[in-house]
């Protein structure tokens, strides 16, 4: 399996070092090209994991049509013209988050992932982590039974990024929202089986062009309500998720999952029955087929309906139905 990697910072050089443990294994994985704007980079992974036979690329576009794979862990605008040249190219793709930037985007790669066969998956690695594959395996088995509520906490030093691409809007497409706040959004959707059906938000930019500060309230498909608090100024890292049901909640506090029944007590969920992995090992197996695609486009596509019609809303000053927004593109909601 030929494979380029198509970004060379901090997450390109973790999926690239999944990828060389991967091929340690035995697995068939041969990274032909490193691809960054700045070939300095790109010659700087080549040189740290010892890639002699690795060509160095600025352009990714050079890769096309000569890599049966590529994992692309670029600046958010980037992706969507990324993963649509390597689909139409034959290769399986698998992408950082956000998946894309809006949500026309976000149809057309689901769309060209339905015709083409091909593996694409996003890189939401809660799916593949023991306390969150542990929350959604309690929820669909009705340990807290109908759910009722999510709530969600984001706290991180994301003002940190000043300086950076992420600071800069038409790069990043927006801040720590669907930033950080996309993994919250999609475990949120991804654990309770749901999709969101309308949302308003205010945002606090902090003297950025992106925002820092999010309070978002959401109905989700048949009634549940969700609320998440993003807090980008934070001193450090916070995450705490809480679903509840009729019979009970579910707190996800890393590394912890904590299961409160009603009429009986808590417990804390033994996690060690649940597999743990990483996206780039479940993208290269499912490649081979031996494991299903974790995290395909589908997700993305939920995460950037709820994160449009928040986005929207606080254009607009008014709650946003994910249908209008389906209503304005013209097309039907998958």
């Amino acid at each position: 399996m030929k494979v380029a990697v198509v970004g060379c910072g901090g997450m390109g050089n973790a999926h690239l070092r999944d990828l060389l443990q991967l091929k340690s294994q035995g697995f068939d994985v041969d990274v032909r090209y490193l691809v960054d704007i700045d070939a300095s980079k790109a010659g700087a992974l080549r040189a740290k994991y010892g890639l002699k036979e690795a060509e160095v690329l600025s352009d990714y576009r050079k890769a096309l049509g000569k890599v049966d794979a590529a994992v692309i862990a670029t600046p958010h605008a980037e992706h969507y013209q990324q993963i649509m040249d390597f689909v139409a190219s034959g290769a399986h793709v698998l992408v950082e988050k956000p998946m894309v930037c809006n949500l026309r985007q976000a149809l057309d790669v689901y769309e060209a992932w339905r015709r083409s066969g091909l593996v694409v998956e996003v890189a939401f690695q809660r799916h593949f982590e023991r306390p969150w594959v542990a929350a959604r395996d309690l929820v669909s088995k009705g340990a807290i039974g109908k759910i009722e509520m999510v709530s969600m906490i984001l706290g991180q030093a994301y003002t940190g990024v000043k300086g950076t691409w992420r600071a800069v809007r038409k790069i990043s497409c927006g801040g720590e929202l669907i930033d950080s706040g996309s993994h919250f959004m999609d475990a949120a959707l991804w654990i309770t089986g749901l999709r969101a059906e309308e949302a308003f938000a205010y945002m606090d930019y902090r003297g950025f062009e992106i925002d820092i500060n999010t309070a978002l309230v959401a109905k989700l498909e048949g009634g549940p309500l969700l609320l998440f608090t993003v807090a980008g100024d934070d001193p450090g890292w916070l995450e705490v998720e809480i679903f509840w049901g009729e019979g009970g909640r579910l707190i996800v506090q890393p590394p912890a999952v904590l299961l409160q029944r009603k009429g009986g007590g808590g417990e804390a969920v033994n996690l060690e029955p649940y597999p743990q992995s990483r996206p780039v090992f479940n993208f290269v197996k499912a490649i081979e087929k031996l494991e299903e695609n974790g995290s395909p486009p589908l997700c993305g596509l939920r995460v950037q309906e709820l994160a449009d019609a928040a986005y929207r809303s606080v254009e607009l000053g008014r709650p946003v139905k994910v249908a209008e927004l389906y209503e304005e593109l013209g097309a039907a909601r998958p």
